[in-house]
């Protein structure tokens, strides 16, 4: 058997199943924007982060996402009862948002969001979503996290 020809399956880079969920609005932010490397995707995912404590845990800060991940801390604990469905998008937020499960890590990339121009972001520092961007920017990004955590 000619091994050349032979079709090994290919292992597909984690990486990119990780951000295919923000393809295709990605790409048009760092275009429309002219935003560098990665910033577009390191936006989408904070957001992400954020979108999920509001429906998650609404009263607590957005610095508790860690908490969250991890199954820890005090918000965590005294969480109301939760559906199914939000037990499913939590587990799909910890495969998503992993590096953010680190504390450090979420602190910076809360407070690189924070520097970004007021009308890239959906959402407030205080993770509630903002009442002057136009509504189809939220409808898009609304609809965009619900489908990665669903």
């Amino acid at each position: 058997m000619n091994t050349l020809l032979s079709t090994a399956p290919v292992a597909k880079p984690v990486l990119a199943g990780l951000l295919r969920w923000q393809e295709p609005l990605a790409t048009r932010l760092r275009f429309r924007h002219a935003l560098p490397g990665m910033v577009a995707n390191r936006l989408l995912n904070v957001e992400l982060g954020l979108y999920l404590m509001a429906e998650l845990l609404p009263l607590a800060p957005p610095q508790a996402l860690p908490d969250l991940l991890n199954g820890l801390g005090a918000a965590y604990k005294q969480r109301p009862i939760w559906s199914p469905r939000q037990h499913r998008a939590l587990s799909q937020a910890r495969r998503l948002l992993a590096p953010y499960q680190n504390h450090v890590a979420w602190f910076r990339a809360l407070e690189k969001y924070a520097t970004l121009a007021p009308d890239l972001r959906a959402f407030t520092l205080r993770g509630t979503l903002r009442s002057d961007v136009s509504g189809y920017i939220l409808r898009e990004r609304v609809a965009l996290y619900n489908g990665a955590l669903a």
